[in-house]
């Protein structure tokens, strides 16, 4: 029998004597109103109209990039637990645009042990703040957020970066590599995808379930170390040793997902001298094999370039692959956020 989780319920004082009421005339408590997204609300919301998602991260992205919004992005805090190997992120992000402000603070965890919830990596909530008095006014479940958001900036790599892409492999079919292969199909108009991981099983059930939504769109299943030509390569694992090097199964544009602590890597050493690399935002210079091969005197960090430089302009063709880096940003939560608060707004008011 499956165990369930604790329910969580007020805790009550056992007092009668009044000596614990609430003297409201004294501390003048308000409520808070606040707008409760689950996983399968995220979820559907964020692959309805898949293309429309991703749209709107770029338009996101691109007024920043131009000017026409403001954006505070602080370093990411990641706090490491030396005993269990996961840690918990503290991520903050403030995006104004045309008099309206977007606040947002994401608390999240690596969950390396898995007992109290098990099979899921990755929890925790995000915060939206309430924009003019700075209350909560929404809390979201993290997990397929933070997840999705991850797939759809792959998804925007390859419609920015890549030469070709007709054909892409996509390495680790979790959460992550789920969410990039449908971004990628929907709105970067990938026709055939491969998929691997270390469970077959789970590669199968992702093909299958991509392939039913997507007809036009050949998704199948294979078994990891086979011999890969594709135009575009996404790996989205949580390996500790690199995965791929140069030339990279041929592929014109190599997307890492999953190296985002320092003890993970997905990269061989030898692709900064290889390909011209790119970032979602600097912040993933701090991170995984960005970090290393900073340290390593391999690349110069201004040799790295981000999305947002990316739709300022448009890079100049060198002939070399391209390798795209991201290690997750509050950046694309906060815009995932606004676009689950918009279109949350329209549903009701067609009701």
């Amino acid at each position: 029998m499956k165990k369930k989780s604790p329910v969580q319920r007020p805790i009550r004082s056992r007092r009668r004597d009044g000596a614990g009421a609430l003297p409201r005339d004294v501390l003048r408590i308000s409520a808070e109103p606040c707008h409760y997204f689950t996983e399968s609300q995220v979820h559907a919301r964020l692959v309805a109209d898949p293309a429309a998602y991703v749209t709107f991260l770029k338009n996101g992205l691109e007024a920043i990039a131009v000017g026409r919004a403001q954006l505070t992005l602080p370093p990411k805090q990641v706090f490491q637990d030396p005993l269990t190997g996961g840690d918990f992120r503290v991520m903050p992000c403030e995006v104004r645009n045309s008099g309206r402000a977007t606040k947002t603070v994401k608390l999240i965890g690596t969950n390396t042990v898995q007992r109290v919830v098990p099979d899921q990596i990755t929890v925790g909530r995000l915060l939206v703040m309430d924009p003019v008095e700075n209350f909560v006014s929404a809390v979201m479940e993290a997990c397929l957020l933070s997840s999705a958001r991850t797939g759809a900036c792959a998804a925007l790599a390859i419609d920015t970066l890549a030469r070709a892409r007709d054909s892409l492999v996509v390495v680790g079919s979790g959460r992550v590599g789920f969410y990039a292969t449908l971004y990628a199909i929907a709105a970067a108009g990938v026709k055939h995808v491969v998929l691997c991981d270390a469970v077959p099983q789970r590669a199968g059930h992702a093909a299958r379930w991509l392939g039913a939504r997507f007809p036009r769109a050949r998704c199948e299943a294979r078994a990891p170390g086979a011999d890969f030509r594709a135009d575009i390569v996404v790996l989205a694992t949580t390996s500790e040793s690199a995965l791929i090097s140069p030339p990279g199964w041929g592929a014109n544009l190599i997307v890492s997902l999953g190296a985002d602590t320092d003890r993970q890597s997905e990269l061989d050493p030898g692709w900064p001298r290889y390909a011209d690399i790119y970032c979602d935002t600097f912040d993933s210079l701090r991170f995984g094999d960005l970090r290393a091969w900073i340290e390593a005197g391999l690349m110069d960090a201004t040799a790295v370039t981000d999305l947002l430089a990316v739709y300022r302009a448009p890079p100049a063709a060198s002939g070399r692959p391209r390798v795209f880096v991201s290690t997750g940003s509050a950046l694309f939560d906060n815009l995932t956020a606004r676009y689950l608060l918009e279109t949350s707004a329209v549903k009701r008011s067609r009701r």
